[in-house]
């Protein structure tokens, strides 16, 4: 059984706060948005997460909540393509490379054996907009600690959710 949307933020808000400390930048208030995907699974299935963003020094802290997956471990990707329409995730483009360094964002998860994970992250060179901006783009979890990140229509690979990257309204 997956995440409820609802839970999901107000979890993610909560890892937020933990992984902020006392420090203001990482914290948001519950009546103000955020930037972040809701992650729908791929092909159906009862799968799905939440990512957030926020400022944060020079990049991003991504926190994400995700459940309704096999246990195992996954990748995070930053994609080009602000797209989540196509049957294997192709439609999210290739992956984003980060402009100074040239590679793209992956993020390295574990989902846990009830099929959930809970992450937060610091994300140096990001930036919610701009020439580093991820507004506008998607974010896909792909299953397998490795591998290629790319994709070609109608052939499997291992893109297994995606979301795109926007505002997502308060719904506490």
């Amino acid at each position: 059984m997956g995440l409820r949307p609802v839970l999901a933020f107000s979890l993610a808000g909560s890892i937020a706060a933990c992984a902020a400390g006392d420090d203001p930048a990482l914290r948001g208030s519950k009546s103000e948005s955020a930037t972040g995907a809701r992650l729908r699974q791929i092909g159906g299935g009862g799968g799905q997460g939440l990512v957030v963003f926020r400022p944060y020094d020079s990049g991003l802290v991504m926190v994400a909540e995700i459940g309704g997956f096999s246990p195992g471990s996954y990748r995070i990707a930053i994609h080009a393509t602000p797209v989540c329409t196509s049957p294997n995730g192709f439609s999210a483009g290739p992956p984003l490379l980060l402009p100074e360094a040239g590679a793209p964002v992956v993020i390295a998860m574990n989902i846990n054996h009830q099929g959930t994970a809970s992450m937060a992250t610091r994300i140096p060179g990001l930036a919610l907009s701009g020439p580093a901006g991820i507004e506008g783009r998607s974010v896909v979890l792909h299953a397998r600690a490795s591998g290629s990140l790319e994709a070609a229509p109608g052939i499997p690979n291992d893109r297994v959710a995606c979301g795109v990257i926007g505002t997502l309204s308060a719904i506490l």
